[in-house]
């Protein structure tokens, strides 16, 4: 798979328009490897960790295993809300567009506004990013820590 590439705009061929939308096109394919790779990460490392028996053993013998089901947890939510706030505010721009009273209505001025908003992808998914690498480094700390041997090992 190759990764889309910003388009050069020295292109005397090209007008803006086009211009934008190849950004755009560039842009909807990176947000959309992004939110799966996030949300296949935020549910397949704990599923990887419970379905070890030596790693599942280690980390619920440990003090870490509620965090980093939090951590994990709070970063697929926050992706599913996003995509759930993005899917509502493209069908308020459709249903606007196709229904032209409806274009001056408060609901339809915030849901432009929040689609004009790409702070809010961005704030999420930076988020997601410290909250998933939060947990991975301690399932890492856990992972090369020495096993603690059974009580009464070694005794006698």
């Amino acid at each position: 798979m190759t990764s889309p590439q910003m388009p050069p705009t020295d292109s005397p061929t090209r007008t803006p328009p086009d211009l934008a939308a190849e950004y755009y096109k560039a842009y909807e394919e990176h947000s959309k490897v992004l939110r799966t790779w996030l949300v296949a990460y935020g549910i397949g490392a704990p599923v990887l960790f419970l379905t070890n028996e030596d790693l599942a053993e280690r980390l619920a013998a440990s003090d870490l295993s509620s965090v980093v089901g939090r951590l994990f947890l709070f970063g697929v939510a926050a992706q599913v809300l996003l995509a759930a706030l993005n899917k509502t505010v493209m069908w308020i721009g459709y249903r606007a567009e196709g229904t032209p009273t409806l274009r001056g209505r408060g609901w339809v001025k915030v849901a432009r506004w929040l689609g004009d908003c790409f702070a809010i992808d961005f704030v999420v998914d930076v988020g997601t990013l410290i909250l998933f690498g939060w947990a991975t480094w301690m399932l890492f700390g856990l992972l090369t820590s020495h096993p603690t041997p059974p009580a009464g090992a070694g005794v006698g």
